[in-house]
């Protein structure tokens, strides 16, 4: 796996991973909190609408008391037919204009013993006992009985008055009391908008508590949504940040592979990396270049010393100050060409010596290998030629000895010119004295003989 996709993988996952983990917990979090906040709400809306109708029966409750109360000082004062019969201007009696304010169906009045002797409509329920008859079972028998047992007001279910009638219907009851005691019973029954109202407020209980976790699972579901859009969004993009920054870090560690790999089969000192960005990469190239910058000027140094010692020149020396095995190389050849140049001002000097008849210098004693070995052949030829010349001399001054005593025959005389010739001529090349030195040393046995016989 290249450096670029593994970056392009670290850097998505970086990004993707925690932005999705957030997500997530962001979502389940907001809809958990949307489910709270619509709950809520609907509790508070089932409790207002709870308040609401417990407040609507609390008002009917205190309708039909102050009516009874009401009723209660009319008796005391006029009596209850006079209350019943009397009636306004417009043809309506109390009740009548009571019942049509306050929105009720039917008002009824009974004795203590159930018996209903007035209604202001007259329906069935009139002059019928409610405790005995055949409507005790029915919502208003109900009420009235529960009135009369515990001198209180009471209300019936939602039920009809009878099987023929199905509209729901409901009654509410209180007792009438004068100086105490209580003397009628005042029934009402509520109309139809009122249980309307009422069990409209139950039912709308429900489909309130419907419409807000619809609503929640709606928010819920929009959020849940537009966090996916914009996670999908966000990976394209981080995919797309993620390719652009792996290029920009591994191009230009691909330009100094590739400059490396260049230098490696070319073997060319001179190719350098051109970025020079103030980055880690941009500072590993230029430590290649001053790095190839020293190895070439190295390596210059080391073909300028060969080319001059090529042409006999060994006073050259390398002149940079490299580091490392490359110094350690530097000094190594100059401590070389050092001990070359010693061997040869030795040689050079000891030839001087023996070419101006001077055969008793020696040389150095300390070069080292091959240079020793030089030194010690310059030795030996110098003691060789050393010893020949004193035989010559010898030979010679016993030849004048001799001459002078019996005289030297032409052809003798003219040899021994002629070798006292040579040693004068070579004396100067040591190198031809020790190449003849064998043969020369033949003829001054064979000359030394002749003079002896």
């Amino acid at each position: 796996m290249s450096l670029k996709n593994k970056l392009i993988a670290l850097i998505f996952f970086m990004s993707v991973i925690p932005a999705l983990i957030v997500g997530v917990t962001s979502l389940q979090y907001s809809s958990h909190a949307l489910d709270t906040l619509a709950l809520k709400q609907a509790t508070t809306l089932q409790k207002i609408n709870a308040n609401q109708t417990t407040q609507h029966f609390i008002d009917i409750q205190n309708n039909i008391e102050t009516l009874a109360d009401s009723l209660s000082l009319l008796i005391e004062k006029q009596g209850l037919e006079t209350a019943i019969v009397d009636v306004d201007p417009y043809g309506q009696s109390l009740f009548s204009r009571y019942i049509e304010r306050n929105n009720y169906d039917d008002l009824f009045l009974l004795d203590l013993e159930g018996y209903c002797f007035y209604s202001v409509t007259q329906q069935a329920g009139c002059q019928t006992n409610l405790v005995s008859g055949r409507y005790k079972d029915s919502g208003l028998g109900e009420v009235v009985q529960k009135t009369i047992a515990h001198s209180r007001y009471h209300m019936s279910d939602v039920t009809s008055l009878s099987a023929s009638n199905t509209a729901p219907e409901a009654f509410i009851a209180a007792p009438v009391s004068v100086q105490g005691d209580v003397v009628v019973i005042l029934a009402m029954q509520l109309s139809a908008a009122s249980m309307g109202h009422i069990t409209s407020e139950r039912s709308g209980m429900g489909n309130i508590g419907k419409a807000d976790q619809l609503g929640a699972l709606a928010t819920a579901s929009v959020l849940k949504t537009t966090t996916l859009t914009m996670a999908t969004i966000g990976i394209v993009v981080v995919a797309l940040l993620a390719f652009i920054f792996a290029d920009i870090i591994t191009k230009p560690m691909h330009l100094l592979a590739s400059v490396i790999g260049k230098i490696e089969r070319t073997g060319d000192l001179s190719i350098r990396y051109p970025d020079f960005t103030r980055d880690e990469t941009g500072q590993t190239g230029h430590a290649l270049n001053s790095l190839l910058e020293s190895q070439q000027k190295a390596i210059e140094q080391i073909h300028l010393l060969m080319g001059a010692i090529a042409v006999g020149d060994f006073t050259a020396r390398i002149k940079t100050a490299s580091q490392g095995d490359l110094g350690h190389l530097e000094q190594t050849i100059n401590q070389s060409v050092s001990t070359l140049e010693l061997a040869v001002q030795e040689v050079t000097r000891m030839a001087w010596v023996m070419s101006e008849g001077d055969l008793t210098q020696v040389t150095r004693n300390d070069l080292e290998g091959e240079f020793d070995n030089i030194a010690l052949a310059l030795k030996c030829v110098s003691i060789s030629v050393e010893g020949i010349v004193d035989d010559v001399r010898a030979i010679a001054e016993d030849m004048k000895q001799r001459g002078e005593a019996v005289g030297i025959s032409t052809k003798h005389a003219i040899e021994l010119n002629n070798l006292m010739k040579f040693f004068s001529t070579n004396a100067q090349d040591p190198s031809s004295v020790k190449a003849k030195q064998m043969l020369q040393s033949e003829e001054i046995k064979r000359l030394v003989s002749d003079l002896n016989g």
